[in-house]
């Protein structure tokens, strides 16, 4: 490659040349129709004095790719402009001398402008009559590039594109600055990376995967010859484009082909075979976006897109957000694991297929950073037209991360951890007892199946009936626990602890009975029973907060990112963490939660009281490490939910008919198994950790007697109780009693029992009216020996020792 001897000098004559012909040559060479009335040699020449030679160039658009963790295996693609730069070194030698050869044979010897070629058109075009031969350089074509893609406005990107001679002036003058400002390599890489070579092929990188589907680096001298010819007129010579056929392409190889012998590039014998040999075109497609990429992993790649969008770090508004994403060329290895993600998506594909109107999937989360590892579902992520009119198995629908068309699914008893840690961070402990009826009348506002306007849950199972403390309730899921148990710390206080550890409300029912919760203590009374509507990923993520010791994380999708120059963006990468809930307070809710699923207190708690049955004991017997979670149904079986978790993993599988809340699910045990195998065979490559034992303190409490307050006014109550060290609640529905109507009938917990001090006594007062005769239904302990039913069920309370 033969390089001038003097810089210097060479400058000089293209400076001189371009001053001289600029006004006169370069409009009769490039623009004859524009003609050179009204244009002087000496005009032409101050006005090239006058432009600027300092020429910013600007990022040009390339390929964003999502990654998963492993760096490898691609999930999606998205760009505006298919290109991906690549270095000069990465390009085969035949590539770079064919589009030399093909498009400035004198790239070598000028500087930046060939004075000679400028002649060698200016005559050729004269004597058609028309414009039939160019004389730009690849410097100046670069120019161009950098001149549109530098363009802020309309304005700039039409002065970038007309066909004046002003516009030639200007590349020109850029294209000789330049040249002292890089390298002839430079300028040939540069070129290679933004010129447009047709089929979607934006540089050489993506125009070689288009053609023949390989990296530049493995072009044959055939190969280069047929895409530097694409150079001129992509879509004149374009082979793939069927119109046009193969001879227009054949006609341009060859022609480059000769010019590379004519530069000495290769032989006459080398050209002669690259000639006779087929095109060998094997097309590569290349579409962007999610419903394009890795059918796998579609919900995962729709959630990080609109992640992405709602994400201040990558632009001022979502439009903006998504045009960098798509011109940013960003390497993006995101959080998803593959083994994760296959393991849980085999799980749900045996259980049910995606032509099912039922959708069943898995979300799991790495407690203390937040990043999603796995979002499984049985629905096929695309844009593909469903048979029927139905809306599967194809959608778009985030029906893993949740949205305002997609809400999400009644959580059901999942949500009774936000009312427990409601009542740890009031200092009520997992020891605190409460007689759990068959069914019980609340002070919520609500119809009631037996009659009244009271909302009055029943159990599951009679078998929960009895006298229970929160462990063993949660470990039996017993409804009539948690209800009276809400009602002492508040619907507002269960709210905002499910908020606090990650819980998002987006139905517009959910926000409204949210709002009434925050002044009307009588509001929303079945929030502990999980009627909001909630994503996976919320309760994979709220779970993962209490496995994290109170230690909320944003969900987040990536584990790095890089921007186009390599440059990695840490601070985007990062966990969003803060601690939401005191750790002591989300060590006890996870012993709590150890219950359900087979495994056993830390601190001896029993996990249910006399001949209850824990609610997913096969989750332990499975998972052979400390593992906790919490199955979830709603009335009349229109969801089912399993939430698991280990101090390094939690996982949400959920069972629902998106389309029709009211369908009762085939099946509720399919999250149980389903999430169970799944986060076991997550589990295997994870080292085994322990939760932390839960302080005395929030196991048993502090115990103190119960003042006896019947028959006082609310008012003397009050004060003997606070005085006591408890709270006070006072129940807005009276009762039949013979204590005079505004006095204390009782109290729960009774007057003389022992109970936790900072805990809450309610009060309920008296209608005036004389009791009923007491007809308590079958099984029902009649309120005797309340003491006795608590040692039995836990005989290792203080309280109990010793008698």
């Amino acid at each position: 490659m033969k390089l001038p001897q003097d810089r210097t000098v060479a400058n000089v004559v293209s400076l001189v040349l371009c001053g001289i012909l600029a006004g006169v040559v370069i409009a009769a060479a490039a623009f004859p129709a524009v003609g050179v009335s009204g244009l002087t040699a000496k005009s032409a020449s101050d006005s090239f004095s006058d432009l600027p030679a300092e020429l910013k160039i600007p990022p040009v658009p390339q390929i964003s790719t999502l990654l998963a963790s492993d760096g490898k295996t691609e999930i999606a693609r998205f760009f505006e402009e298919n290109r991906r730069n690549v270095k000069l070194a990465d390009i085969a030698p035949v590539m770079r001398q064919a589009v030399v050869a093909a498009e400035d044979n004198r790239f070598y010897e000028h500087q930046g402008v060939d004075a000679r070629g400028i002649v060698r058109a200016f005559v050729k075009n004269q004597s058609n009559g028309e414009t039939t031969q160019g004389a730009s350089t690849l410097t100046q074509q670069y120019v161009r590039w950098i001149l549109k893609y530098g363009a802020q406005n309309d304005a700039e990107k039409k002065l970038a594109t007309e066909d004046t001679a002003g516009r030639k002036l200007r590349e020109i003058r850029y294209a000789i600055a330049l040249e002292k400002e890089l390298s002839k390599d430079q300028i040939l890489e540069n070129y290679l990376n933004i010129n447009f070579f047709g089929n979607q092929g934006y540089g050489i990188y993506a125009a070689s995967q288009a053609y023949f589907s390989k990296p530049p680096s493995q072009l044959t001298l055939p190969e280069a010859a047929m895409i530097a010819g694409m150079a001129q007129n992509p879509t004149q010579y374009n082979p793939v484009n069927k119109q046009n056929g193969t001879k227009a392409a054949l006609d341009r190889r060859e022609y480059v082909l000769n010019q590379m012998v004519k530069l000495k590039y290769v032989t006459q014998a080398e050209a002669d075979a690259a000639k006779k040999a087929p095109l060998g075109l094997k097309p590569k497609a290349s579409s962007g976006r999610c419903e394009n990429g890795n059918t796998n992993f579609g919900f995962f790649c729709g959630w990080f897109l609109d992640w992405w969008k709602s994400n201040p770090a990558f632009g001022k508004t979502r439009t903006e957000r998504e045009e960098n994403l798509n011109k940013g060329g960003y390497k993006i290895v995101s959080s998803l694991d593959v083994r994760m993600q296959n393991g849980a998506q085999k799980q749900i594909d045996q259980r049910m297929g995606a032509d099912n109107r039922f959708a069943t999937g898995i979300v799991m989360v790495e407690p203390g950073t937040g990043r999603v590892k796995a979002m499984a579902i049985n629905r096929k992520f695309g844009i593909k037209k469903n048979p029927g009119g139905k809306t599967y198995p194809y959608t778009t629908n985030p029906l893993l991360s949740g949205s305002q068309v997609s809400p999400g699914y009644q959580a059901g008893s999942t949500f009774k951890m936000f009312t427990a840690v409601a009542a740890l961070e009031k200092n009520i402990p997992l020891s605190h007892s409460i007689y759990a009826p068959d069914r019980y009348t609340s002070q919520y506002t609500g119809s009631c199946k037996t009659g009244g306007n009271k909302y009055c849950p029943k159990n599951a199972s009679k078998q929960m009936q009895g006298l229970q403390t929160m462990s063993s309730a949660f470990g039996e899921s017993a409804n009539t626990y948690f209800i009276p148990l809400e009602e002492q710390v508040s619907v507002k206080s269960a709210v905002d602890a499910a908020e606090k550890a990650g819980v998002e409300f987006r139905a517009s029912v959910d926000v409204d009975n949210k709002k009434a919760a925050q002044t009307d203590p009588t509001a929303w009374g079945s929030f502990t029973l999980g009627t909001a509507q909630v994503s996976p990923l919320d309760m994979a993520t709220a779970y993962a907060t209490i496995a994290a010791r109170g230690k909320y994380c944003a969900p987040l999708p990536l584990k790095s990112i890089a921007d186009q120059d390599g440059k990695q963006l840490t601070e985007l990468a990062n966990p969003t963490c803060k601690q939401t809930i005191p750790q002591e307070v989300a060590d006890a809710a996870a012993d709590m939660a150890r219950c359900p699923v087979g495994d056993n207190s830390m601190v001896g708690l029993n996990c249910t009281h006399a001949g209850g049955v824990r609610t997913a004991a096969s989750i332990s017997r499975e998972i052979d490490r400390p593992v906790a979670g919490k199955t979830g149904t709603t009335d009349d079986n229109n969801a089912a939910w399993f939430v698991g978790f280990t101090p390094n993993l939690s996982a949400a599988g959920f069972l629902a008919n998106p389309d029709k809340y009211s369908d009762q699910v085939p099946n509720t045990q399919i999250p149980i198994d389903a999430t169970r195998e799944a986060l076991n065979t997550a589990l295997q490559k994870l080292p085994v950790k322990n939760f932390v034992a839960p302080t005395n303190k929030l196991a048993f409490g502090v115990r103190v007697t119960v003042p006896f307050t019947t028959g006082d006014s609310v008012d003397a109550a009050t004060s003997k109780l606070r005085s006591a060290g408890f709270e006070v609640r006072v129940s807005p529905t009276r009762e039949n009693s013979d204590q005079g109507e505004g006095r204390v009938a009782r109290t729960d917990p009774a007057g003389g029992s022992s109970s936790t001090k900072g805990g809450v006594v309610t009060i309920t007062v008296s209608n005036g009216q004389a009791p009923e005769p007491d007809k308590p239904e079958d099984g029902q302990d009649p309120g005797d020996g309340i003491r006795d039913q608590i040692c039995a069920a836990n005989p290792d309370l203080p309280m109990c020792q010793n008698n």
